[in-house]
Parts: structure tokens; C-alpha cells; sequence
């Protein structure tokens, strides 16, 4: 693209320590054996990178009006640090927040220390409602700084987001836009902004001014729902977050002797490291117990031993799916699983919070009302030990389905009145997570409602982790606010499909073109009849079946699975979103696709009477045993298919069981039960495992999705003759791959049960 005039290249450098396995390189010697090198490499400025303002000069804002993203009527301009990108996201993704600077430097650490944080970033910046601009200040030679001596590497990132706000206050006229504010929750950093003359907002302060600005355009209900969406750290005295979290790994004197402290401090990352070295810390993930919330068990990486976490002063702030360094008890404190709880913390003991707040401490169980645990040799103790540390939270940034605590007497908390925030616990859906606190101004219309809350900290003298509100999902108990929280528990993505999701999926209506046949490989076998049986309702027909009579008198099977990768291709949006949603999944009312329903149920679905594309896999069977020619390998084929019927398991079970039906396709529905009867005869001779369960089926109201009725799901023989037919399919193409490409031929298998396994069997047994 030519630009208006000829941009200049600046060189810089950029230096930085490198840790060495080694320690060569001249650098200075580390601990455990290793070092450290300085690295220096050159770093190239330009004047011609752009700030997206319309009103600045052109040297500023460029020739292409395209890259322009604000108008010049803005009220303010945001220019965020770190810390907002990476802890304020629900509210940087409202709706009314806009006209935001990321710089470069910021969409960098973003990456580095979150993936999903980053993801979210930019999606916000490719939305042009949003007016989010990513300002490249790296690589401006009037933005870029270089680290001085001694300066650590998050205080050089202040001082380079610093020196972008000052740039686009010099280049952007006042008459254009009102105020440039750099937004920040740190102490430190709002300090040098307000000693270099930039102004400053915490979070809170420019939600509220974002609200100001709207005047009587909101309801007040719209904006406590936005100011609900901040992090609670903000306000005229703000908060150092990085000199908070340095406090709390660990550095300096423990919080623990505090007079406030409720839980012992982690240890700091570098003690973890040298207590794991050393073998007297071990590291593994937390699993909770689903039905007591503070009994969990960790499992040694190192020895896959479990060891038994019980009571909240051994869990100290771990939640299931977190990755922690323990401490192993001695002997004479080890105990039983499932016995009563140690609790151990001070707010416990006295159970003070416990009586003047909104229903007692968690989630409680039967285990849970009694104090103190009998210790030591008691039969069937385990190894027992307590958190020391956090080697990395699993805290989901999707947040977890809760309702407000009604407390013990079921009243509810009170709203604070006068506009403040009402303090409020939380309870999870899902008992393996404790209460989280919240601060609320909508807490009258939130109490018979399902929400969504997201864990945002946990501090030392707290009880309860810190979190806050970011939407209602519907009334308690109703079906769409359930299944909503029955997805979120689970982490499924029903959110729709993106348009670059869409432009990967060919037009409709969509048919088999001669190119298609002419593809290296591809059979044509529309004059085949082929038929499919699937549950009723089925609109994903991915496979159908075959089996003509040969002239020879044998008998060839085939069975037909829908050509999906002729349409996705690797490493396009649409394979990208496939692989992240892994499957599609399947509720009682309606279905969460994998790949968007235009491929699923048509281009890609076997219906009846349509040429659809296909790979095909055939078997050649002996009429006499019924069985696969064990002599003759199975051929595969891409092809071209029409189906004959799309049939229900019921309709293929009448056609099997009705003599006077003796047309083709039925004719092959027999063939393949005949071979399914011996294939699955064969498979129970050599050991098969049949585990079978009822399954439940619901007849629900056509308009509500309301359940009417439940009754059991009826299994006919031609369920399993599609089952055999699959697993014949599976065997045989894994056997091709295996010959194919045995370096890479990979068998995904269950591991063999563990003996503990057994016992709850045995102790049922007994």
C-alpha cells in the first residue's frame, strides 16, 4: 500500500537477561546449577505507526482512511494498563463500553500471562461497534522506551503505556475529544501518570463517567448492572494490585501472625521451586469431593500416591482443578477420608462470620457441623497433608452458576440502601466450590434469580474468595436458567458461531458437482442402494449402510461416513472453532452443534434421495458363516452415494420383522442384521464387555420444551446392528492406518482398574 510519504526506520535496542542451562556465555552464575546471559537485539521504530484518530494531523493518523477508528466525537478516550485488560474483562466487553487504546505493550503481557484473557481482548478489537484500537507503542519512535538500570520489567510496561497516554494527548485535539485518560487500578502507576499531567481513572471512576455520559438515556437498573461488572479494587485512593499480590505469594513478613489473617500465606513461587527440589513439598492437582466441599485429595505427579486435603485450613484457598504444592503431615496427624472435618482456621473456631453474615460458611454437609476430628491410628488413615501454595489457579473465567445465599432462616440478605453496594455470599451450583462473595446494587431482583459469578481473588483474611456479578441467567428452577447452568458447570460454548465460522461453509443450496466426481479417488456409487437408520428426529445422518447380493453369491457390506473434510479444511476459522467446541453436544430440547448447521444437517447429512459425498469402507462376507472374509482386506473409497431411505430404528425393525416387505432396501437391512447377529457373537466368544443402562426418554410440549412424560427408551436388535456395523468399520480402519503409518498409529485404550476401584463393589458384595 503506498503511503503518502516515505517512513523512516529507526533502529533501537532492546536487552534482556536469557536464564542458561549452562551458565556460559560469560553471565552471571544462577542458582541450581544453571545461569544467566544478557541478550541484546535491535529493535526498528517507525514514524508511520498510526493512532486511529480521525482528528489528528495526518502524520499521526495516516493516508488510509480505513485504519481510522475514531470519528473525533468522542467524550473520552480510554488507554487501559495490564492489569484492566486482564482483570476487568466482563466489563470492557459491555455493550456501552467504547473507544478504548490497547496498546501493544499490553496486548503482550495479556498473552503471556493469560491465553483466554488474550482471546477475549481480540475479539474486542476485531469489533468495530466496540472502537477498541490496537496502537502499536513498541514500535513508535515517539512511544517506545527503553528499560533503565534497575528497572523492573512491569514498571518499564507502566512507563511505556504511560508514554502512549501522553502521545495521544499531544496529537488528538481537545476539541476532538474531550478527555484521554489512562485507566488503572494501580497506586504506583496513577501516581507518576498524575506527577507527568495525565489524567487518571480508576475502573470505577470511568464506568461511572461512561454512565454519566449516556445522562437519561439509561435506566438505573442498566447502570447497576454495569457497575456490578467491575472488579472491586477501584476508587480515589486505588489499590497497588502488584504490591497486593506480592504480599500475598508470600514476600515479606506472613500475613498469618496478622491479627486479621484467617488462613496461613503461600509460600512465594521461587520457595515452591525450592521446596519441590528439595522433596519436601510435593505438586498435584485438587480434586473436591462432590458431596463435602472441603475435603479433597491431591495426586502426587511425581508418584500418582493421593493424599487426602481435609478441612478449609488444609485446602487454604485451593479449589478443585487448582495445581498446588502441599506439605505432608506427619504420621500422627494423618486420618480416615470422609471423617469430620479439621477446620483450623480462626474464623472457623469462633464461627463469628459465620452468625452475623448471610447464612452460615459454605455449602454444609452432614460431615461438616461437627468441630474436630479424633486423629492419628484410627483405621484406614491415609497420608494427609495442607496447602502451602498455589503453582496455578483453575479459577474459570467464564465464572460459575450460583444463587444469593438465603442465609439459614431463608429471609435473604437486606440491600443496602443509598446507593451503595449490597456485600453478599454466593452459592455454587455445583457443591465442590465454596460461597463467593459479592458486592451487588441489584440484590432485590437478583435473589430468586440464577447468575453467573466469576472468583476474582482470595485474599489471606478472607473467609470466602472475592468475586463479582456478571448476569442473570433466568428464575431459579426454570428450564432455560437450568440448562444455561448446566452448560456453563460443564463448559460448553452455546454461543453462535462467528461470521468468519460462517464464510468457511459453502453456499446453499448446495449439490454434487462434476468436479467433485472427478476428484483423483472418488467412486460413483449413486446407483448403490444405501440406506441410513438413526434415532427419530435425527437430522446429523453422518453414516449410512449397504449390502447388495454379489453374482458370486457372496455378500458385500459397506458402510458410508459423511465427507466432512471436503469442506473443512486445516487451519481455518472454522477448524480452529471445531477443535476448541471438540463435539457437539446433545440436551433433552435441542442440540449445541460442533460445526455450524449448514454443513451438519445438509451439506453433510445423508438424507434421503440426495447425492451426498462420502468415504466408503466395504467388506467382502462369507454367506456361510456370515462373517467378514478374513482373507480379502476391506477397500476404502471416497465416493458419491445417494440414499435409497432415512429410516428410524423402528421403521428399519418393522421392514426386518414384516415377510411381505421384499424390496431392496429391505432386503439389505436383513443382510446386515444377519452379519451384526454373528459380528457381535463373535465379539462376546472373545471376552466383550457389554455394559448396558436404561436410557431415559422425554416427550416434551412442542412450544415450552416443558417434560410431559418420561418414559424408557425402547432398544430394538437394529440398535445394535448399527452399533456392530460401526465397530467393524472402526476395527477395520484402524488395522489400514496401523499398516499405513505405524510410526504415528496411535491406540487409545482404558487403563487397567486400579484394585480401589473394587471396593465399593466388594463392600456391596458383602
Amino acid at each position: 500500500r503506498a503511503r503518502a510519504r516515505r517512513a523512516a526506520m529507526y533502529r533501537a535496542n532492546k536487552v534482556f537477561v536469557k536464564r542458561t542451562k549452562s551458565g556460559g556465555g560469560g553471565g552471571a552464575r544462577g542458582g541450581g546449577g544453571g545461569g544467566v546471559t544478557k541478550v541484546r537485539r535491535e529493535h526498528y521504530l517507525r514514524d508511520d505507526v498510526f493512532c486511529g484518530h480521525a482528528s489528528a494531523d495526518v502524520r499521526y493518523r495516516g493516508p488510509d482512511a480505513s485504519a481510522v477508528v475514531f470519528a473525533g466525537n468522542e467524550h473520552v478516550i480510554a488507554i487501559i494498563d495490564s492489569n484492566v485488560a486482564l482483570h476487568q474483562m466482563d466489563a470492557l466487553a459491555h455493550a456501552e463500553v467504547r473507544d478504548v487504546v490497547i496498546c501493544s505493550t499490553v496486548m503482550e503481557e495479556t498473552r503471556a500471562k493469560s491465553k483466554s484473557a488474550y482471546e477475549r481482548l481480540r475479539g474486542l478489537c476485531a469489533d468495530r461497534t466496540k472502537r477498541f484500537f490496537v496502537f502499536s507503542n513498541e514500535h513508535h519512535k515517539e512511544t517506545y522506551v527503553e528499560a533503565c538500570a534497575g528497572e523492573s520489567v512491569n514498571d518499564r510496561n507502566d512507563r511505556a503505556i504511560r508514554m502512549a497516554a501522553a502521545f495521544y494527548r499531544r496529537v488528538v485535539p481537545r476539541s476532538a475529544c474531550e478527555k484521554i485518560i489512562l485507566v488503572t487500578n494501580d497506586r504506583g502507576n496513577a501516581r507518576k501518570a498524575r506527577e507527568e499531567d495525565i489524567e487518571v481513572m480508576s475502573v470505577e471512576e470511568w464506568i461511572s463517567f461512561v454512565i454519566t455520559t449516556k445522562g437519561e438515556g439509561w435506566s438505573a437498573e442498566e447502570s447497576a448492572a454495569l457497575k456490578d461488572l467491575v472488579v472491586p479494587g477501584g476508587g480515589a485512593d486505588i489499590p497497588d494490585e502488584r504490591d497486593t499480590k506480592r504480599a500475598r505469594g508470600g514476600g515479606g513478613a506472613s500475613a498469618s501472625s496478622g491479627a486479621g489473617a484467617v488462613f496461613e500465606e503461600h509460600l512465594s513461587a521461587s520457595a515452591i521451586k525450592d521446596g519441590l527440589a528439595r522433596g519436601v513439598l510435593v505438586k498435584g492437582g485438587v480434586r473436591t469431593s462432590r458431596y463435602n466441599p472441603w475435603e479433597a485429595h491431591m495426586v502426587n505427579e511425581s508418584t500418582g500416591d493421593s493424599i487426602l486435603l481435609s478441612g478449609r485450613a488444609a485446602l487454604n484457598r485451593a479449589i478443585d482443578g487448582d495445581i498446588v504444592a502441599i506439605e505432608i503431615l506427619p504420621e500422627s496427624e494423618w486420618i480416615r477420608p470422609g471423617a469430620k472435618l479439621v477446620t483450623g482456621t480462626k474464623e472457623e473456631d469462633k464461627d463469628k462470620e459465620a452468625a452475623a453474615d448471610v447464612g452460615g460458611l459454605a455449602p454444609e454437609t452432614a460431615d461438616e457441623t461437627e468441630a474436630v476430628v479424633a486423629k492419628t491410628k484410627a483405621a484406614g488413615v491415609v497420608p494427609t497433608g495442607k496447602v502451602v501454595g498455589i503453582v496455578r489457579r483453575n479459577w474459570r473465567e467464564r465464572g460459575y452458576a450460583a444463587s444469593i445465599d438465603m442465609g439459614r432462616d431463608g429471609q435473604g440478605p437486606t440491600a443496602a440502601t443509598g446507593g451503595f453496594a449490597s456485600r453478599v455470599l454466593c452459592v455454587p451450583s455445583d457443591r465442590r466450590f465454596p460461597k463467593i462473595r459479592i458486592q451487588t446494587r441489584q440484590l432485590d431482583t437478583l435473589l430468586d434469580q440464577r447468575i453467573v459469578v466469576v472468583i476474582d481473588d482470595w485474599p489471606v483474611d478472607s473467609m470466602y474468595p472475592e468475586g463479582h456479578y456478571v448476569k442473570s441467567l433466568g428464575l431459579l428452577g426454570s428450564v432455560d436458567a437450568e440448562t444455561q447452568a448446566l452448560l456453563l458447570e460443564n463448559d460448553v460454548d452455546d454461543r453462535p458461531f462467528a461470521p468468519a465460522v460462517y464464510a468457511c461453509v459453502p453456499a446453499l443450496p448446495w449439490q454434487v458437482s462434476p468436479d467433485h466426481l472427478a476428484e483423483p479417488g472418488r467412486v460413483d456409487l449413486r446407483d448403490l442402494v444405501v440406506c441410513s437408520v438413526d434415532p427419530p428426529g435425527c437430522k446429523d445422518i453422518d453414516d449410512a449402510l449397504s449390502a447388495r447380493l454379489m453374482d458370486d453369491g457372496r455378500i458385500e457390506i459397506g458402510v458410508h461416513i459423511a465427507d466432512v473434510t471436503s469442506f473443512l479444511k486445516p487451519d481455518t476459522p472454522m477448524d480452529e472453532e471445531a477443535a476448541r467446541r471438540g463435539t457437539t453436544t446433545y440436551l433433552v430440547q435441542r442440540r449445541l452443534d460442533m460445526l455450524p448447521g449448514a454443513l451438519t444437517t445438509d451439506i453433510c447429512s445423508l438424507v434421503g434421495g440426495q447425492e451426498r459425498l462420502a468415504f466408503s469402507a466395504f467388506w467382502i462376507v462369507d454367506p456361510n458363516t456370515m462373517l467378514p472374509d478374513e482373507t480379502i482386506k476391506p477397500r476404502f473409497h471416497k465416493s458419491v452415494i445417494k440414499s435409497s431411505a432415512a429410516l428410524t430404528y423402528e421403521q428399519a425393525q418393522i421392514r426386518i420383522d414384516d415377510d411381505s416387505m421384499n424390496d431392496e432396501v429391505t432386503l439389505s437391512l436383513r443382510r446386515l442384521r444377519d452379519v451384526a447377529r454373528q459380528l457381535r457373537q463373535r465379539r462376546m466368544d472373545n471376552g466383550a464387555l457389554t455394559l448396558a443402562s436404561p436410557e431415559v426418554r422425554f416427550e416434551l410440549d412442542q412450544q415450552s420444551s416443558d417434560p410431559l412424560d418420561v418414559g424408557m427408551y425402547v432398544s430394538r436388535e437394529t440398535n445394535k446392528m448399527v452399533e456392530e456395523m460401526m465397530l467393524l468399520a472402526n476395527v477395520s480402519t484402524a488395522e489400514r492406518i496401523l499398516e499405513a503409518y505405524p510410526a504415528a498409529a496411535m491406540l487409545r485404550r482404558h487403563p487397567i482398574p486400579d484394585q480401589k476401584m473394587f471396593e465399593p463393589l466388594l463392600k456391596a458384595a458383602n
